[in-house]
């Protein structure tokens, strides 16, 4: 592109706000599109990222827009909303377009993003998103540490795309273009297993008992992810700062010692996951299925058992409701625990 790109950020969510404000400075024509309550406090008090570790919090201003009948043709659209919400709102812009053709970075967890945008774009581009931030209020984020992306396609056609959003999310994050687009997204699903787990106890909303046994069950979750990204074939991909395969196999062998490399990650670096806050608010549309539902069918076709996961997924599937209330993690290991034994039971009747 020869002249600035005109950039939209679909969603202003965690991701959606962070991504604004840690590229805003670098793209003039940036355009926020929100929705709902969010857009008035947004344009009052401007984006507020918050380093966990840093006093200090600054107010970022941003274009914000409800609609893109309200900005010229755009050159470039990031969606982060949800899986969940993901087809409406495609669908929805697809519609306000009419023939533009934007380039498309669709930046979901999970492989849900793949089957929907090709539906309404013709050369979408898809992105991993590294790292954990969380919306304290409709505009601001907290965050432990700088974002990192990578993003890559199903086309090998697409590589200047793929630069055009490179440039655009550079340097404000750290973000990488690869060739390997399906491992990296299946690597953060392993990674991925925990939101469920951190919703059902309440993590960063409430005390917690006992970080030994919210740990010891992180890392089995882990490890059944690893096993099986392994039998399916997927090779590990590095995703930043997230735990590496290593890191999670070493684990394995004294999960609840503060020596335990993940114990850092887990206590330290993991804020209130985004199934976290969709329950806590109230919402029982999750991504559960699109997350743990998805690697339960990997296992499954991959002849892996996941008995911790899927406790953790039968548990989810009854207690995400409106009346939601946490579960302590010592309460939890003994509801898996419980669930792994009639399991294990019924499948030696059979």
């Amino acid at each position: 592109m020869e002249n600035e790109p005109i950039i939209v950020v679909v969603g202003a969510g965690a991701i959606g706000l962070s991504l604004t404000g840690w590229i805003s400075s670098q793209n003039r024509d940036l355009f926020l599109l929100a929705r709902g309550n969010s857009v008035p406090e947004i344009r009052s008090h401007g984006i507020q990222l918050h380093q966990t570790d840093q006093k200090t919090v600054p107010s970022i201003r941003v274009n914000v827009i409800e609609s893109l009948e309200e900005i010229p043709s755009p050159d470039i659209m990031i969606f982060t909303v949800k899986n969940y919400d993901l087809d409406v709102t495609a669908e929805t812009l697809r519609r306000q377009l009419g023939n533009r053709q934007p380039i498309i970075a669709s930046l979901q967890n999970g492989v849900e993003n793949q089957r929907i945008m090709p539906k309404y774009f013709s050369k979408p581009i898809f992105g991993v998103i590294c790292y954990n931030a969380w919306r304290e209020s409709a505009s601001k984020v907290s965050y432990v540490k700088p974002g990192h992306v990578v993003i890559g396609a199903m086309q090998e056609e697409l590589q200047p795309e793929l630069q055009s959003v490179a440039n655009v999310l550079n340097p404000g994050l750290t973000c990488f273009v690869t060739d390997r687009l399906q491992d990296a997204v299946h690597c953060k699903l392993a990674i991925n297993l925990i939101n469920a787990e951190m919703a059902l106890v309440g993590f960063r909303k409430r005390s917690i008992e006992s970080e030994k046994i919210l740990v010891h069950i992180t890392t089995r979750l882990l490890e059944e992810g690893v096993n099986v990204l392994q039998a399916a074939g997927v090779k590990e991909h590095y995703l930043g700062l997230l735990p590496s395969w290593t890191e999670i196999r070493s684990a394995v062998n004294n999960p609840e010692s503060p020596t335990n490399p993940l114990y850092d990650f887990i206590v330290n670096r993991v804020g209130p996951t985004s199934m976290t806050q969709d329950v806590f608010c109230g919402k029982t549309n999750t991504e559960l299925e699109s997350l743990n539902g998805y690697m339960l069918g990997l296992a499954h076709r991959s002849g892996v058992p996941m008995p911790i996961n899927q406790a953790i997924y039968e548990i989810a599937k009854e207690r995400f409701c409106s009346g939601f209330r946490p579960i302590e993690e010592i309460e939890l290991w003994e509801m898996i625990n419980e669930r792994v034994l009639n399991h294990s039971l019924e499948l030696r009747r059979k």
